[in-house]
């Protein structure tokens, strides 16, 4: 563990700040710069877990909704983002979105998934 936090430390201590290089680390002085090089990444890690949330939905209700296989809805989601020249995630979101203002599903869609539920829970109980 030491060695990947030590190769960590080699990386931001290489890294230039996206906005003023050498500058940045010069002014605020080694220690702060790593911690903001840092902060910069987590705050990035973060958005992509947001991102893959987002998509991880709309995909979802893709599948359930068209039957489809998630490489179908990844990449039908990836075409409206072509087409429109909008992040995925972006269109995963706004997606997602507009189906949440429509309200809750039909009742037939929430047999199904009632359904479906209830079995997996039965085989589970077997199992155990």
């Amino acid at each position: 563990m030491s060695s990947l936090l030590a190769g960590l430390d080699r990386a931001v201590d290489n890294a230039t700040h996206p906005l003023d290089g050498d500058r940045t680390r010069d002014a605020v002085g080694p220690d702060q710069y790593r911690i903001t090089v840092l902060e910069h990444q987590v705050e990035g890690l973060t958005r992509a877990l947001h991102s893959r949330d987002v998509i991880g939905q709309a995909k979802g209700i893709l599948i359930a909704h068209f039957g489809l296989s998630a490489d179908e809805a990844f990449r039908l989601l990836s075409r409206c983002s072509q087409h429109t020249n909008t992040k995925l995630a972006e269109i995963a979101s706004a997606f997602v979105a507009r189906v949440r203002e429509r309200g809750p599903a039909q009742p037939e869609q929430c047999r199904v998934v009632t359904e479906v539920l209830e079995g997996l829970l039965a085989r589970t109980e077997r199992v155990t």
